[in-house]
């Protein structure tokens, strides 16, 4: 399992890069994301030619290759998913919906940290749109600005060492990586259970990839992410080994990271769908703008809809 797994995580450092005409989608070590790199590593006779599916290290790589169009789609948040549609000029559309985290991102602190008088605070964070979101949303509802921070961008590995070295006052970040910073000693301050954060993640598509890869996804929603949720609700013994393997996790770490995290089912796609178009695009367009980090937002468009 662990060549399956490791090619994975970066086809293009060992020599996995898929044929032209595959249809490539690639997301970050996010845990939403998690039960589909499972199952294609534990059950890989389970994915359809044509399909692979590839863990990055960074929401800056999965970014990248979005926008150099390198790949078909991506698993990322709605807040990532309209600013790369923005800068393409709507290029992409919604295919499907994955998750929303219910306290999965988050803002930790030092145990022992107490915010300083005319002292800036030093946040760690990737530079990616879903961590300048929440690094919006906290200092506003805790009646900051950005005058009393200075960030430093970490990729999710780098923060466990920024924080035990304290080169940071705090982190945002996400699961599995909440677990491995909590059990250093870091508390979390703020995350997105909070009733006006809306975190939730989707399958976005270039919309000139859709024609091939439209078959693929139903596949990919009908039967593979059903199949890999019913594994994990189980807790299949291969299913969850693959897991702990692919997050780095404890059984226990992970069981924690996994409260955090509503997956939606094959039953809720439709509802959920319509919540994300009718409700949290909106909400989260306007605050990119109302935030300074878009002069204007391209709303996505669900992939059926150019039918």
């Amino acid at each position: 399992m662990r060549f399956i797994l490791s090619c994975l995580v970066s086809f293009t450092l060992l020599g996995c890069s898929p044929p032209k005409d595959d249809v490539v989608i690639v997301g970050n070590a996010w845990l939403g994301a998690m039960p589909i790199y499972t199952l294609a590593a534990v059950d890989p006779e389970l994915i359809p030619p044509g399909l692979k599916t590839v863990m990055l290290a960074s929401d800056v790589s999965v970014m990248r290759m979005l926008g150099n169009e390198a790949v078909s789609g991506a698993f990322v948040t709605l807040d990532n998913a309209l600013s790369v549609n923005t800068f393409t000029d709507g290029d992409y559309c919604i295919a499907m919906v994955l998750d929303r985290s219910m306290g999965a991102d988050a803002v930790m602190v030092q145990n022992d940290w107490q915010p300083q008088a005319k002292e800036p605070i030093t946040v760690g964070l990737e530079d990616s749109t879903i961590a300048r979101y929440m690094l919006s949303r906290w200092l506003t509802l805790h009646d900051l600005n950005m005058t009393d921070v200075t960030t430093r961008i970490l990729l999710p590995t780098q923060h466990l060492d920024a924080f035990s070295e304290r080169k940071v006052d705090a982190i945002i970040t996400y699961q599995p990586f909440i677990e491995k910073l909590r059990e250093s000693g870091a508390k979390v301050i703020f995350d997105s259970s909070h009733p006006d954060v809306s975190v939730v993640d989707i399958l976005i598509l270039h919309k000139a990839a859709w024609s091939r890869a439209k078959p693929l996804v139903q596949r990919l929603k009908q039967s593979l992410w059903p199949q890999a949720l019913a594994q994990l609700q189980e807790r299949e013994q291969e299913f969850w080994q693959g897991l702990i393997e692919l997050t780095g996790s404890s059984t226990e770490e992970l069981e924690k990271a996994l409260q955090g995290v509503h997956f939606v089912t094959r039953s809720e796609q439709q509802s959920a769908l319509e919540r994300v178009l009718q409700k949290d695009m909106p909400a989260t367009a306007n605050y990119l703008v109302a935030s300074g980090m878009h002069d204007a937002v391209v709303p996505l468009t669900e992939c059926g809809a150019m039918e």
